[in-house]
């Protein structure tokens, strides 16, 4: 039959049942813990990251730009005469010397020309010379008739005044004193006809030669024209340097005008660069630019800003020691330094300012061996650096490749690279 338990020996059951519920609260406790950092700790290789240490210094402000490497001198070679190639002797990417002959045109037109201005310029010295001929015999045969009627002139007035005197006298009529008198005077005009017609023929000779000179003179500048012209078939480089652009071939017909080639010299460069119109107010003239060429900083500086804006965007020219070899129309990244901080920690930019969105960041603890997510806080900011603010001390490691594949685990443990 049943029998009934004491109260003391029910109570002693219940105590001895208290530990093992207190060992498997325990027990879950200390899973849950554990559980927790399991899923809160992360496992990176250390081949897998990046790190860089803060670092107390200068600060430079800057901002980027896009720029083409530009010759200081083009020239542009165009046709001055039309007419068809005959002989190239350069191509594209060739380099010429000022005066060589690049390519050479032929045109029978003007040839042609040539010729009947040659006979145009040699008909019209001949008749210049038949002119200045005919002039001097006009002017000896104009001399001489006035020098006959002078002499008549001095005649007739010695009749004059010896009948003039015996007519006083009585020794004569008064018709024969009127005769001579009427002989003096019909010499005396034609004396003064003579020499105005001496002046008038002169003067008309004159003006037919100065007419004539005038003309073979026209004729000549027009032949020095078309000799030009024909010299300007042979296409020689106005400059010394490398031919960048020339698509051309034997036969082909080139009207004046037309380009043929362009000329560049790759001794000179400056860089056009292009900035966008949010910066205008910390652009400046003589502002530092930096590019980077085969791993190292070339420091330029900002020689000119060109006053339109085109596309919200605003030109200007960079210039300084740019080395050889730089491509023409090759594309460069610019910063522009504007203006700078002293004495400021600081870390270079990475995935991890976007990742943790400028407020935290893995700290490497000093074994190396893992790295704890630290609140932090950004300030300044340039293309290469970010200023740190709160959070981080000098000579502290931080990881600053991407944060993506940590999903923000609250540490991470860094295995060896294998």
């Amino acid at each position: 039959m049943d029998r009934e338990i004491p109260k003391h020996e029910q109570v002693k059951r219940k105590l001895k049942i208290v530990p093992w519920i207190l060992v498997l609260f325990l027990i879950l406790i200390t899973g849950q813990i554990w559980l927790r950092r399991i899923l809160r700790t992360g496992t990176v290789r250390s081949d897998e990251i990046l790190s860089a240490r803060v670092i107390r210094g200068r600060m430079e402000g800057s901002f980027t730009a896009d720029g083409i490497l530009t010759p200081v001198s083009t020239y542009n070679v165009e046709a001055m005469t039309g007419g068809r190639i005959e002989a190239i002797f350069f191509n594209t990417g060739d380099y010429v010397k000022q005066g060589d002959t690049i390519l050479r045109l032929s045109n029978d037109d003007l040839k042609l020309n040539l010729l009947a201005q040659e006979a145009a310029v040699t008909e019209q010295v001949n008749n210049l010379s038949n002119a200045r001929i005919l002039s001097n015999q006009s002017k000896l045969s104009q001399r001489l008739k006035v020098a006959e009627a002078h002499n008549a002139l001095k005649r007739e007035r010695r009749s004059f005044e010896q009948k003039q005197e015996l007519q006083q006298k009585g020794f004569i009529s008064l018709e024969e004193y009127l005769l001579a008198e009427e002989d003096f005077q019909i010499a005396r005009t034609r004396f003064e006809y003579l020499q105005e017609e001496a002046r008038t023929d002169s003067l008309y000779r004159e003006q037919q030669l100065l007419q004539l000179e005038g003309a073979v003179n026209q004729l000549q500048l027009s032949l020095r024209q078309i000799r030009n012209r024909i010299n300007e078939l042979d296409v020689r480089a106005p400059m010394s340097g490398q031919i960048t652009q020339m698509e051309l071939k034997l036969g082909q017909i080139i009207s004046s005008g037309s380009l043929l080639a362009v000329l560049e010299d790759d001794t000179e460069y400056y860089i056009k660069g292009r900035v966008d119109q949010y910066y205008l107010s910390r652009l400046s003239e003589g502002a530092e630019a930096r590019i980077r060429h085969h791993g190292q900083d070339l420091m330029l500086h900002v020689s000119k800003i060109h006053p339109r804006l085109v596309n919200d965007k605003i030109q200007v020219d960079i210039t300084g020691d740019i080395p050889l070899g730089m491509r023409s129309g090759q594309s460069l990244a610019i910063e522009i330094i504007t203006d700078s901080l002293d004495d400021v920690l600081y870390l270079p930019q990475g995935q991890y300012l976007n990742d943790g969105g400028g407020h935290w960041v893995y700290v490497i603890n000093e074994d190396g061996k893992s790295a704890a997510r630290r609140a932090v806080k950004m300030g300044f900011r340039n293309i290469r650096e970010v200023e740190v603010v709160e959070g981080l001390k000098e000579g502290e490691e931080v990881i600053t490749s991407s944060y993506i594949a940590l999903k923000e685990k609250e540490s991470i443990r860094i295995r060896e690279a294998r």
